[in-house]
Formats: C-alpha cells, structure tokens, sequence
C-alpha cells in the first residue's frame, strides 16, 4: 500500500515539474520588455520634439506623453524614424514622455520626466491676455511669491508655423517686466504658444506657458453703422458686424440690446435683449402706446460665450414719429 502511494506522488510531483517547465518555455518565447533599456531619450522643450538614439533592425513604436490637464497623447512611431513631434501645450507643470520601440520583436521602453527648472514660486503668475480694437494685444503678468528682487520676465509668442517672436513694448513695474502690449498681431494662427521665463542673479527661475486660442481671448467692439427707423407699429434696429482680427461670419456674432424709456433726466427703464448674429443683425422693437423717447445702445460677444465688449454710444430715438424716420449711429476709429 505504501509502495503504491510513493508511486503515485512521483508521477504526481512530475507532472508539476513538467507543466511548470512548459510554462517556462512559454514564458522565454514572449516579446519582453526592458522598461530600463538605454535609448538616450531627450526632450526639447522648444521643439517639443522628442529624440533618442536608432536601433538596427527597429521597427515601427510608440511616443506618449502624459499630460496634467490632457491625459494621454500618443503619436506612432514609423519604422526607422528615432524622433516624434508633439504639437504645443503647456508644461510648466512638468510632463511624463515614453517612447516604446521594437528591436527583433523585443520592446524596448524608456521613460523620462520632465519638470520645470527654477525655485519653486518664482514663475509668472496670474497671465493673461486680450485682443482688443481688432489689431492690438495686452498680455499681463505678476510676480509670484518666491521670486527675488532682481528678477525679470521676458514674454516669447509661437505660432503654430513655429514662428517666434519676443514681446516687442514691455510694460514695468518698478523695472520688472509685468506686461506687454503688441500692436501687430500679423504671423499669429487661431492657437499661439505664449511662454513667460526669467532671470534672476539669486536664483533659477520657473516658467510659465499658455496655449491660448485668441478667438477666446478677443474683446469685441460695439457693432458698427447703428440705425433706427420708426413707423405706425415697431421701430427697426439695424447694425452691421464689428471689424475683428478674423473676418468671421455673422453667426459666430451675439449682440445685447439696452433699450430705455426716457421719462425724464432723472429715471429710465431699461430692456435688455439678446440677439443672435444668424438672425440678420437686425431687432423689431414694438412701438410703445406712450410717446416717449428711446434710446438703445450694443455690445458684442462671441456666439458661444457672453464675454461681452464695451457698449456703444446711445442712440436716441422718437418712437412716435411716422415712416421714414432714421437715425445713425457710427463708430468712430480710435488709432
């Protein structure tokens, strides 16, 4: 009885050893990947190009590119390139790069952390900007808590042609750099690259970048050429679109109408309306049972958000006058 037992172990014990030895043979027959691998990779912040050293017989991989705010980008790798090039985003907050490539059906992986040089705090804080007037832009920053006495900030601006340019009129404070003001906006595309970096005697500085879509970050004017014309029922209001950097068509406009009841100097009622580019830049106002005078006066903000510009000069309007009344209003051109 023993004898069968013992038996039976070592048939037992050898099928373990043999399926673990299968496994094994398995296992050595997977790609393997070597997460500390030696590709040299190295990242310019400039380019945002990511490059590393070529491997014979390399086929086709993977770049990524971990963001805060976007998450994963990834960009493939074609057979025989050793570089892959990301399009801008910010990384003042520092970013995560792997690249990943095949070498004889082996992946080779590499990982490299980014972050942003300098003390920390002593970035440029609290940027941003605004296109006004059509042709000009204001940028604005401050200093942040960290950052010494002698500090100074520059601004650099990239298109997406990856043309770059320094601020051209610095605005200061006691010395220190704190703004700046463009009065030609020619080169920059619909997204531009923004980075404020520093120099300090005392210490490294950080920086600070911004991807700004500038559609968003335009103030519109008032709408030009305001007219009012009054008959026995409503009074039509007409105005044309504002010049803006971008001739954009009249759908991507929103207007805010302010239309008061003039009593007397010293009380008003006010109507506020919004009304929608796509609608013919035009608004019918009811003609009032009273005779009294009406002023309205427009501002302008972009279709999709109500970040409205400055409002217009009024214009004054009777609306108990008969057909063929008009009135006009024109922006003048501020240079």
């Amino acid at each position: 009885m023993l004898i069968t037992i013992l038996l039976a172990t070592v048939v037992l014990l050898s099928m373990v050893l043999d399926s673990a030895w299968l496994l094994t043979q398995e296992q050595q027959d997977l790609p393997t990947v070597k997460p500390n691998a030696s590709l040299n990779v190295k990242f310019d912040p400039q380019t945002t190009k990511l490059t590393w050293d070529c491997r014979e017989n390399a086929s086709s991989g993977e770049c990524v590119l971990i963001h805060k705010e976007k998450g994963l980008i990834k960009k493939k790798v074609k057979d025989s390139e050793c570089q892959c090039t990301f399009q801008d985003y910010s990384l003042h907050g520092g970013v995560t790069l792997t690249v990943e490539v095949h070498v004889n059906q082996r992946r080779l992986s590499e990982m490299l952390v980014y972050t942003n040089p300098g003390r920390e705090g002593t970035a440029a804080q609290n940027f941003s900007c605004v296109i006004y007037d059509a042709d000009f832009m204001n940028c604005s920053w401050a200093k942040d808590r960290a950052a010494p006495n002698d500090v100074q900030y520059f601004l650099y601006i990239r298109s997406k042609k990856r043309i770059e340019r320094e601020c051209p009129r610095y605005l200061k404070d006691s010395g220190t750099h704190v703004g700046c003001h463009l009065r030609d906006l020619s080169g920059l595309t619909s997204y531009s690259y923004f980075l404020v970096n520093g120099t300090s005697q005392e210490t490294g500085i950080q920086f600070f970048d911004s991807v700004l879509l500038l559609k968003e970050i335009e103030q519109y004017n008032p709408p030009d050429n305001i007219t009012v014309q009054c008959n026995e029922s409503h009074c039509l209001i007409r105005w044309e679109k504002p010049r803006t950097r971008q001739p954009w068509p009249n759908r991507e406009f929103q207007y805010q109408l302010d239309i008061q009841r003039r009593r007397d100097t010293s009380s008003s009622r006010s109507q506020l309306i919004v009304v929608f580019g796509d609608s013919g830049n035009r608004y019918n106002f009811p003609k009032p049972g009273s005779k009294a005078k009406h002023t309205v006066k427009i501002r302008t903000a972009d279709a999709r958000k109500a970040h409205w510009g400055a409002w217009s000069q009024p214009v004054e309007f009777d609306s108990s006058r008969a057909t063929g009344y008009s009135l006009r209003f024109h922006r003048s051109k501020i240079n």
